[in-house]
């Protein structure tokens, strides 16, 4: 009996198969009895972790190979499992009702009733005192790594918070007058003459702040780069989920989407989604109000990012997004990109509900649904006992919808040309899907994000953008109704400071203000280091490459601490 490979054996087989040498004996007992007792004789591992089926070759005759490795056997319409794979049902079955027991809305109000007050709400002095940290930080970092005089970081000073207030009025304008260079802004020429922005800020000072704008610290010179790709955003993330957690209580249905950001640019987390606007760009994983309220984001990083051993990508998104929001009797309601069988179980068991498409391929759907050939306006179903519904109804096309919440009926929803009947599970799905949509219609109207070599800072001005439109959303809801361009002129005037407030541009260049400075090297070429005076006041003994050319002596200072605790006392 000759011994060759069956040409049915699937590629994955074929990567799990591991070396295992027999002994003659047991190759004369395998020859002579034609069979083996398992696929450990050959060192076949039938472990599928893959949560996709493909279900293109199923026939009646074959096995499907579940996570637990229990194996199903199809017999026409009826499919008998083991004890820890999913049974289904052709009734509805009785289960207990979740009832949510959140109290959706403002936990707490804005001190006044106008734009600006409801802006303030979300952009508050703790990010500004971030970003004026940040940028006056690494304004310094970019100064020391100038080699000209004449540069225009040349004449930097520090910012403070009006003026970062007055920056973002500025930049928010610019996204309701739209022109093809910032430059163009403060052109005397009659074609572009636009007084407000000259009056406010010189150009030059406009495009150091831009320039400087940073959301994270650096690391240090000779510190590795952390391991978080989102390192130089994170700040700004934590900042806006930790806002929205502790101003609003989320309803009782929310939504799951992906939204992309512009990025045409190099990136290694850079992504494709042919359905969206910006077709390339950035990912980030929403979750919304059905009305356009964003709550929480979560940024793609990346493979091999944002995963766990016991949760695949997608189970982890709905797990970080509903962190602290499960156990409550939410009904979450999300696409076929997040959608199995496993998922909707494992929210149930956590008082969440669930309902959206499903991809056909998914691991332990019900094969009958699957392989059901239906008419247009037919529809088949199949249920669980403890109430997950899967439904397969022939529209235009078949589509799959999975529900904990809803079983299958049909319902008459009434258009200005006819009346159709849906499920009720596409009804809701529909009707509470569109939070996503609404977020990135309101963005396109007024964008102010600018083509950069630096993918970070697009990313962080988009959270501003975002924090704009929550206010904006917020103000409509607990107010009154206000049009977007409206509210939009009424944040840019209420943005705009105080003169005296500005720090005023004394013309000095980087040699006649307290700055850092490297010391000059030798002929060797290698740095004449400098004893730290301030670690020097506190016994120390620590060597370091920077001083100030203003102080007396011109003082060896420490960058990090050092030089900024120097002056202070001074």
């Amino acid at each position: 009996m000759n011994f060759q490979d069956s040409p049915s054996t699937s590629s994955n087989t074929q990567k799990s198969m591991k070396t295992n040498i027999l002994s003659d004996s047991e190759l004369l007992d395998i020859l002579e009895n034609g069979t083996f007792s398992s696929d450990e004789d050959f060192g076949i591992d039938s472990n599928d972790d893959d949560d996709v089926l493909d279900t293109g070759n199923l026939s009646d005759e074959n096995e499907i190979d579940n996570e637990d490795n229990n194996s199903c056997s199809i017999d026409n319409n009826l499919l008998s499992c083991n004890e820890n794979q999913y049974d289904w049902f052709t009734e509805s079955p009785t289960v207990e009702n979740i009832v949510f027991i959140g109290t959706p809305g403002l936990k707490y109000i804005p001190e006044g009733d106008q734009p600006i007050d409801y802006f303030n709400f979300l952009f508050t002095d703790e990010l500004l005192d971030l970003l004026v940290e940040e940028t006056n930080a690494y304004a310094v970092d970019i100064l020391l790594s100038t080699t000209s005089n004449n540069a225009r970081i040349s004449t930097w000073f520090d910012t403070n918070k009006s003026e970062m207030k007055l920056f973002f009025s500025l930049l928010f304008h610019m996204g309701t007058i739209k022109l093809a260079r910032i430059e163009d802004y403060w052109k005397t020429n009659m074609l572009f003459n636009i007084p407000f922005f000259r009056e406010h800020m010189s150009r030059n000072r406009f495009m150091l702040l831009l320039r400087a704008l940073h959301f994270s610290c650096n690391p240090k010179e000779g510190e590795l780069a952390p391991r978080n790709r989102l390192y130089k955003i994170q700040p700004i993330l934590n900042y806006f989920n930790s806002k929205m957690k502790e101003i609003y209580e989320p309803s009782k249905n929310l939504s799951i989407d992906e939204s992309m950001v512009l990025w045409r640019g190099r990136l290694i987390f850079r992504q494709y989604i042919q359905n969206k606007r910006h077709k390339y760009g950035v990912k980030m994983y929403m979750l919304t109000e059905p009305w356009g309220l964003i709550h929480r984001v979560m940024v793609y990083s990346g493979q091999g990012h944002d995963v766990s051993e016991d949760l695949s990508h997608t189970e982890f998104v709905v797990d970080n997004l509903m962190n602290g929001l499960l156990y409550t009797g939410r009904s979450l309601f999300m696409d076929n990109f997040y959608n199995s069988v496993k998922l909707s179980r494992n929210l149930l068991i956590k008082k969440t509900y669930v309902t959206g498409t499903l991809r056909q391929n998914r691991k332990n759907n019900p094969i009958d649904v699957i392989r059901q050939k239906l008419k247009r306006g037919e529809s088949i179903c199949r249920y669980t006992s403890d109430g997950i519904c899967v439904v397969k109804w022939k529209d235009k096309r078949d589509i799959l919808m999975i529900s904990t919440e809803f079983p299958h009926e049909m319902i008459e929803i009434y258009t200005k040309k006819e009346v159709k009947k849906k499920p009720i599970s596409v009804k809701n799905y529909n009707e509470n899907m569109s939070g996503i949509d609404r977020q990135d219609q309101m963005s396109s109207y007024y964008p102010f994000e600018r083509k950069t070599l630096r993918w970070y800072k697009k990313i962080g001005l988009h959270f501003m953008h975002l924090l704009l439109i929550n206010s904006y959303y917020l103000y409509n809801k607990h107010v009154k109704k206000m049009k977007l361009y409206d509210y939009r002129l009424a944040v840019i005037q209420g943005l705009l400071p105080d003169s005296q407030n500005i720090p005023v541009n004394s013309k000095k260049r980087y040699s006649e203000t307290h700055l850092p400075l490297k010391v000059q090297k030798n002929s060797k070429k290698r740095y004449m280091y400098k004893r730290c005076k301030y670690c020097y006041s506190k016994g120390i003994r620590k060597d370091t490459i920077y001083f100030c050319a203003e102080c007396q002596d011109q003082p060896g200072l420490c960058l990090e601490g050092c030089f900024k605790d120097f002056h202070k006392q001074t």
